[in-house]
């Protein structure tokens, strides 16, 4: 027991680390200090992994736009598609949308040819003559 105590008085820090978090003294206190740790270390990583997320949200945001746009082009050059390459289009919108939410950013072009592809898909449904 001697030893017990003789290790603690020589290592208090740890000790105390270890008793603050597991211990909650009060209920009015809303410190953690495991998470007040994490978040010191691991601070920085952080950081990069949400700068990468905000790449990885824009380059999705350009390739789905760039796929709509590209698919309205084809559409208006005459070429056929299936209803379920309408489908997707129609699909991609609604990511489109949630993408642009979380930037913060607006589409102006992208709506105009939407509208052509919802059009068109009308047309095709009403006459049921997709590809």
């Amino acid at each position: 027991m001697e030893e017990a105590l003789e290790w603690a008085s020589n290592h208090w820090g740890l000790c105390a680390f270890i008793l603050a978090a597991f211990v909650q003294f009060t209920p009015a206190i809303k410190f953690n200090p495991l998470t007040w740790f994490g978040n010191l270390f691991l601070g920085g990583i952080k950081k990069e992994i949400q700068g990468v997320q905000s790449t990885v949200d824009e380059n999705e945001k350009d390739r789905i736009r760039w796929e709509v746009l590209d698919f309205a082009n084809a559409c208006r050059n005459g070429i056929r598609h299936t209803k379920d390459e309408f489908q997707h289009i129609i699909t991609l919108k609604g990511k489109y949308e949630t993408l642009l939410k979380k930037t913060g950013d607006k589409n102006g072009v992208f709506d105009a040819e939407y509208r052509y592809i919802l059009d068109l898909y009308k047309e095709r449904q009403e006459k049921n003559d997709f590809l």
